[in-house]
């Protein structure tokens, strides 16, 4: 049976078909709903139905199996290169976790293995029976880790907070005075390309915040942003406001972060498709106005 390189591509998985590979550079494409398309071939995601419908014995015909006949015997594991059911280990791989419709986005990508039992105990070699994204009743499947419980983690990471620090120095500046915004990062929390090491369904996750942009709100009603920007002082800062009235003005910079998750402690970063806005602490800046005064000597 020939390998697969695997692209998901809209509802179907597109394949190509090198020359024949060893089981260990991949798992064959499988028994069901294969097919070819020019030069390629492909293999559809099973349905719910169809991955309900799989045949419980040959010629299962929805009647009882004859007693002493043969049976197939199934186990579904995440649809990773270095996943078979003859081998003691199970791993999770990117693909596996990102690769679903977004409507199956809280289950994992497994692919379904079935081998033929004779009783009493003769057993045939596994054969792929098919991919699907339907995990929750994928035969055999233990309970995976899944693109949601990654997206959790994200959500409940430690951010460290962006605060606004402004010049002229100690958050007192002019009316129609250009003000200078700068946004250093909180010692505790993590901030971009700072990774958080946990452990999710029993599995070591790395989750990478990465910034997505920066809104600044200096308290009058104005803002600037999404940007990736820092800001700075005077004279090269590029975020900069100018207030046309006096008073005391509560400012702040909202943080959008996304993030990159690796899997067992990999080189292999991917993308977590979800982002989330932080608040930062509040600065009340202090708006004075200047006036001209004469005086004698």
């Amino acid at each position: 049976m020939k390998g697969c390189v695997v692209a998901l591509m809209g509802a179907a998985l597109l394949l190509a078909l090198p020359a024949p590979m060893a089981l260990a550079d991949g798992p064959p494409c499988g028994i069901v709903n294969c097919g070819t398309n020019n030069d390629n071939a492909y293999v559809e995601l099973l349905s719910r139905e169809e991955v309900l419908a799989l045949p419980a014995y040959p010629g299962d015909n929805g009647a009882p199996r004859p007693e002493g006949s043969p049976y197939f015997e199934y186990v579904s594991l995440p649809d990773c290169p270095a996943n078979h059911p003859q081998w003691d280990q199970e791993i999770m791989c990117g693909r596996a976790l990102r690769q679903c419709p977004p409507e199956l986005e809280g289950n994992t990508r497994l692919r379904i293995w079935r081998q033929l039992v004779t009783p009493p105990d003769d057993r045939g070699p596994w054969e792929a029976a098919g991919v699907t994204c339907y995990s929750d009743v994928a035969p055999g499947a233990r309970p995976q880790l899944t693109m949601a419980d990654i997206k959790a983690a994200f959500m409940r990471t430690p951010w460290a907070k962006p605060t606004i620090s402004t010049q002229p120095q100690g958050d007192v500046t002019l009316v129609n005075l250009e003000t200078f915004y700068r946004v250093t990062w909180s010692s505790a929390g993590y901030e971009p390309d700072e990774a958080d090491r946990r452990v999710l369904r029993g599995i070591p996750v790395s989750i990478r915040p990465k910034l997505v942009g920066f809104t600044y709100h200096f308290g009058d009603g104005g803002t600037y942003g999404p940007t990736d920007s820092l800001g700075g002082v005077y004279p090269d800062g590029d975020v900069v406001h100018t207030y046309r009235e006096p008073g005391e003005f509560t400012t702040r910079v909202t943080t959008t972060f996304g993030a990159d998750f690796s899997l067992d402690g990999g080189a292999s970063w991917d993308a977590i498709p979800a982002t989330v806005d932080v608040p930062g602490p509040s600065t009340t800046v202090t708006v004075r106005e200047a006036k001209a005064v004469l005086v004698t000597r």
